[in-house]
């Protein structure tokens, strides 16, 4: 073998590290047909000589760029042929995987679905692990976003060169594999070149409807000519403390955690006493255990759901619920919360139980809890779209409203004495029970008409009005809700 580039020694370094049993091993490699992964395939097929290790090429075909996409997975088959490597071509329907997975985001359906067939390919060729072309400029960008989102430290570290499988399917699953975090975009076109070697370009890394490519192609080059040159650097720096902080925290809460925690059942459960005894970071890193412990992993867990939690964690006695994403729920009764999937829990219909709801931010969250006999959805929806009329046979259980005025969390509950609320078109606020008894409201069903509470007050009475201050804001994004009755066993 000639002497290795730059590129080779950073990948012979990532092979020599502990952790990945390469005697005898088989990697598989996903190929786009970009630079970065053709550099990765190629420094892989010329090293795995002196490393003995086999190699399998994977090729996803994503079916949203028609003729383009079928070119692509034309060019990774042929290099694949040319180095005399097997290779698993599939081709997949992102829109279709994203609506039967309920996920809101094309780009993370998308991203799922890869990782999903890859651990696929994996698992029918005996490979212990899946190797991806992720750069340090990949690296610099995965920081950003998380910084932008609000992450915490979990985000901020970025993505690791070694790990084990992310994805809950299968377990247990190949390693993730990252040799190139260490080497820019510039360096692996570089070395495809130095190998006379070509490479496909995707169109969909332009594709301006994708958060990362406006990172990628406007905010990075801003930050680096205004700010900081070596912005992508900086980045990498903060994601190095980021790994660094948590392995201690992590250490730290492995030796806490039998005293407050106790799991069985796919379930967590937590001594509140215990748990509040612990310094605040350790908190909240124990209720994300225990989210990932419940639900395979913690990638739709924000931080905004990680603060509801720990004011549900802190808050007074009683007995409060809140539902998370993928169908978990935390729920706090008296000393104990647990956290388990939704279907292990029932719902009281005890005045004092509140469902708490943590209200989307971004137009690709969606909200969809079970409250007791209903189910809420609810999106936010930009201008142009929030003045729209709400249409379909639920219309009086769907409610346009103030995002800004509703905060980041609200409650479905049933009303309670002392109740008020300010009608809309009204500057005062009434006694609920005399806003029912002029709207007519029979008094066998004023205990069972759910009532969306924030901090301000009651901001809708589902079926029947808004509250003045919780109306949309012409101009601005507007969160659409909607209540359905569950249907029950009997129909």
């Amino acid at each position: 073998m000639t002497t290795p580039s730059g590129l080779e020694r950073q990948v012979t370094g990532a092979l020599l590290r502990p952790g990945l049993p390469l005697e005898t091993t088989k990697i598989v490699v996903g190929a786009s047909g970009g630079p970065d992964s053709t550099a990765l395939l190629r420094s892989l097929h010329r090293l795995r000589d002196d490393f003995y290790f086999a190699l399998h090429v994977a090729h996803l075909n994503h079916d949203f760029r028609g003729a383009e996409a079928d070119h692509d997975a034309a060019f990774v088959q042929h290099l694949a042929d040319g180095l005399g490597l097997p290779c698993s071509v599939d081709k997949q329907d992102p829109i279709a995987y994203q609506r039967l997975r309920g996920i809101s985001s094309f780009e993370q359906a998308a991203r799922e679905m890869r990782y999903s067939f890859l651990a696929s390919v994996a698992l029918s060729e005996g490979a212990s692990a899946v190797a991806l072309g992720h750069t340090a400029d990949d690296q610099a960008e995965t920081v950003l976003l998380h910084l932008l989102r609000g992450s915490g430290l979990h985000g901020l570290r970025g993505m690791s060169e070694l790990v084990e499988w992310p994805w809950p399917e299968p377990s247990p699953g190949p390693l993730l594999f990252r040799p190139m975090l260490g080497v820019g975009k510039a360096d692996t076109a570089a070395y495809c070149r130095e190998l006379g070697q070509t490479y496909r370009e995707d169109s969909g890394n332009y594709m301006w409807r994708f958060t990362r490519n406006k990172v990628r192609l406007d905010l990075m080059p801003k930050l680096a000519r205004d700010y900081n040159p070596r912005v992508r650097e900086a980045l990498a720096r903060l994601s190095r403390a980021a790994v660094q902080d948590l392995d201690f925290i992590e250490s730290e809460l492995a030796r806490h955690w039998p005293a407050v925690a106790e799991e069985s059942a796919g379930a967590v459960g937590f001594d509140v006493e215990a748990l509040i005894g612990l310094h605040p970071a350790l908190q909240r890193h124990a209720l994300r255990r225990a989210y990932a412990t419940v639900a395979g992993d913690s990638r739709r867990l924000s931080e905004r759901h990680l603060e509801v939690m720990l004011s549900l964690l802190r808050g007074d006695t009683g007995v409060s619920t809140i539902d998370l994403p993928r169908g978990i729920r935390a729920r706090k009764e008296y000393g104990t919360l647990t956290v388990c999937p939704a279907s292990q829990q029932p719902i009281t219909t005890d005045l004092l139980c509140k469902q708490v709801l943590i209200l989307p931010k971004a137009p690709d969250e969606i909200l969809d809890a079970e409250c007791g006999p209903w189910r809420l959805t609810a999106q936010l929806v930009p201008s142009s779209q929030a003045n729209a009329a709400p249409t379909g046979p639920s219309d009086k259980f769907t409610a346009r409203l103030n995002p800004e005025a509703l905060g980041d969390s609200a409650i479905l509950r049933t009303r309670r004495p002392g109740d008020r609320f300010q009608p809309s078109g009204m500057t005062g606020t009434r006694k609920l029970q005399d806003y029912f008894t002029d709207g007519k409201i029979p008094r066998d069903r004023r205990d069972g008409i759910p009532l969306l509470v924030c901090d301000r007050g009651i901001a809708w009475i589902a079926g029947h009005r808004t509250a003045d201050w919780a109306l949309p804001v012409d101009g601005q994004p507007a969160l659409w809700m909607n209540l359905a009755r569950i249907p029950t066993a009997s129909g």
